[in-house]
């Protein structure tokens, strides 16, 4: 079986969208172009774009191009009432665009489409990656997850089994010191209690944000259908500013 090949995807935009372009990878057969929406926009004039830029990205690359389009909340726009699906696949057909507003089988797409080497050829332009290359770099970007690993286990497992044994051999000047210490934190916590102590800016503040958070789960557990609503925009907010980041980020680059 060929290797994988993966190619920069590219990224474009315009005042009211901004979209991707994504060659073929390993047996899908097609590209892939996602539009994405900052502003409200018409069924139709989303259909209307869709087979535009599916006409352009086309005859720029000759691959088959599945289109689909996005909303500012990262949701697919649904075009089933002015299409039969949200879709739209082009293909070409004896070297002129055909749009099809349909999900096409595998074997409508041509085989040659399976092979690196060819999809190199047309795609002479852009910058790949083989499936060898991306799983080292993967290897390489978990060497600090494993690092990390291995101290959650020294402090988790060694370095108790070594208070124990320091325990167990210590001296007795060393125990006297431990004693000390342990007197010395009951001291601290009488304090607290007593409210003999004053307690730091960060002890307040954190008693703060637990204060907090309680008020504000035994509200949820009043109205749990408010709370539901109120999250589901959270999760909306932060796709759709995601999203506008995005696109801030492809303005910039231009």
């Amino acid at each position: 079986m060929a290797e994988k090949i993966y190619f920069d995807h590219i990224n474009e935009m315009t005042d009211s969208y901004f979209l991707e372009y994504s060659p073929p990878v390993g047996s899908i057969p097609f590209a892939s172009l996602t539009v994405t929406y900052v502003s409200n926009v018409a069924d139709e004039k989303v259909a209307t774009d869709l087979k535009k830029l599916a006409g352009k990205w086309i005859a720029r690359y000759p691959v088959p191009v599945m289109a689909s389009a996005f909303n500012r909340h990262g949701d697919l726009i649904d075009l089933e009432n002015v299409r039969p699906i949200s879709h739209l696949t082009a293909i070409l057909d004896e070297g002129k665009p055909r749009y099809r507003w349909e999900l096409l089988e595998d074997e409508e797409f041509p085989e040659e489409l399976k092979s690196p080497e060819y999809l190199i050829k047309i795609y002479s332009d852009l910058n790949y990656r083989t499936q060898s290359e991306v799983s080292a770099q993967a290897q390489e970007n978990l060497k600090p997850i494993q690092t990390a690993k291995r101290l959650l286990i020294v402090w988790s497992v060694v370095v108790p089994v070594a208070i124990v044994l320091l325990e167990f051999f210590s001296p007795v000047w060393l125990s006297v010191i431990a004693l000390v210490y342990s007197f010395w934190k009951a001291y601290q916590q009488w304090l607290k209690m007593t409210g003999r102590k004053k307690k730091s800016d960060r002890e307040l503040e954190r008693e703060k944000d637990s204060s907090l958070k309680e008020h504000h789960h035994y509200h949820c557990k009043l109205n749990p259908d408010g709370f539901l609503r109120l999250k589901v925009e959270n999760f909306q907010k932060v796709e759709e500013n995601q999203i506008q980041k995005k696109y801030d980020s492809i303005s910039t680059r231009k």
